[in-house]
């Protein structure tokens, strides 16, 4: 019994080392288009949910909180798509400080994670005042990443 945990154990751990390396392999120009696609998605939750702030598109709870959810679901998605040398490979907005300050970029990283936690959290008193401040963070979280590591 012991012999088969064990060999249990160490394929899961093979398997583990396997996507790990498989990850850091990826081409440049494939890094490039997940990390983008998955901007984009978060990008297309925010919109909806602007116009409800905004006063544009009339507020919905339910719709509101389902966005806000899948933007904080997406939220640590993107940094994987960072990849050493995915600065170049194809059609890229990202700058090259994002590769000489990591440290700073994952840390913007971090602050959307946060933010938008905390926006599925006001989402969920189901008010329209509850969500605005956070959704202001939100909202602020990328403009900081953006305004630091994005070509306009």
């Amino acid at each position: 019994m012991q012999k088969a945990v064990r060999l249990m154990c160490g394929v899961a751990l093979a398997g583990a080392l396997v996507g790990v390396a498989s990850a850091q392999d990826v081409k440049p120009d494939r890094a490039i288009k997940y990390r983008q696609g998955i901007l984009q998605a978060v990008g297309w939750n925010m919109g909806p949910m602007a116009a409800m702030v905004k006063g544009e598109k009339p507020y919905n709870k339910d719709e509101f909180l389902m966005r806000a959810t899948w933007v904080h679901e997406l939220s640590p998605m993107p940094w994987e798509g960072f990849t050493p040398g995915s600065d170049q490979g194809g059609r890229t907005k990202a700058k090259p400080e994002i590769w000489k300050d990591m440290a700073k970029f994952k840390q913007y990283g971090e602050a959307l994670q946060a933010a938008s936690l905390k926006l599925v959290t006001a989402a969920k008193v189901g008010t329209l005042d509850a969500v605005k401040g956070p959704f202001g963070d939100v909202g602020k979280a990328c403009s900081n990443c953006h305004d630091d590591f994005r070509s306009k």
